[in-house]
């Protein structure tokens, strides 16, 4: 399998972004810890507060499996701040991958063209 990424965009309530960010040092410091196939993680948050976009990319579809079953638990304190407001997935994800991903209302999108450096 290749590599995968997805983007996750979420909508933090008002008032809440401190409580956002403790949250997401956390899975920060897990997801470093633990999941060696996690081959990037980077968070991203608006100037104003309001949203946060997190780019995860995979060295393939079982990481990120193993990355879903990793944060899973944690995951609804997370979205009770701050509500999904979309995931898009990048790149051919395995059927179990896009199963699992589904509950969380993903669209995917195929490579079609282009190069990395």
């Amino acid at each position: 399998m290749s590599k995968v990424f997805y983007i996750v965009e979420f909508t933090i309530n008002e008032g809440k972004v401190d409580a956002f960010k403790n949250l997401a040092h956390g899975f920060i410091s897990e997801v470093e810890a633990t999941e060696s196939g996690t081959l990037g993680y980077q968070w991203y948050l608006a100037e104003d507060g309001s949203r946060c976009l997190i780019q995860e990319t995979f060295e393939s579809s079982e990481a990120l499996l193993v990355h879903l079953a990793n944060v899973g638990p944690n995951l609804p304190a997370l979205l009770e701040i701050a509500p999904l407001g979309r995931l898009e997935v990048f790149g051919e994800v395995s059927d179990t991958a896009r199963r699992a991903l589904a509950t969380l209302g993903a669209q995917h999108f195929s490579n079609f063209g282009g190069f990395d450096r």
